[in-house]
């Protein structure tokens, strides 16, 4: 559950994701993925994804946003039409550079918060 004044969305949301990001970074996938309220992702299908879904693959090595000085980032926050919170398309980096892999978050109002669900990870 995430709280967030209102008007003040965006940066509670980006603080959010930036602070799971930096968990996802460290390779802590069990403990990233307990950010969430909840996952429509296993640990098993972040590993994947974080492979390009080639099992073949290396896992793909993110940064921590907070640590990145001189990155390209790129973000999507948009309110869903019925009022009912916001979703959230965030591009993952790597060495300050876009990595094709897009995080997507649903918050989610509920009460006096919003609850936060991983939706996907995939690329674009």
């Amino acid at each position: 559950m995430v709280y967030a004044e209102k008007g003040k969305e965006q940066e509670s949301f980006i603080a959010f994701i930036e602070h799971a990001l930096g968990i996802l970074s460290a390779e802590n996938y069990s403990s990233f993925l307990a950010q969430f309220d909840s996952s429509r992702l296993s640990e098993q299908d972040l590993i994947l994804a974080l492979r390009y879904l080639d099992e073949t693959r290396p896992v793909l090595k993110v940064d921590n946003p907070v640590l990145v000085t001189n990155r390209y980032q790129e973000e999507c926050l948009a309110p869903f039409s019925d009022g009912g919170g916001f979703y959230l398309d965030y591009d993952l980096t790597t060495n300050g550079v876009g990595n094709d892999l897009t995080i997507q978050v649903e918050f989610l109002k509920e009460g006096d918060g919003y609850r936060v669900i991983l939706e996907d990870l995939h690329t674009l």
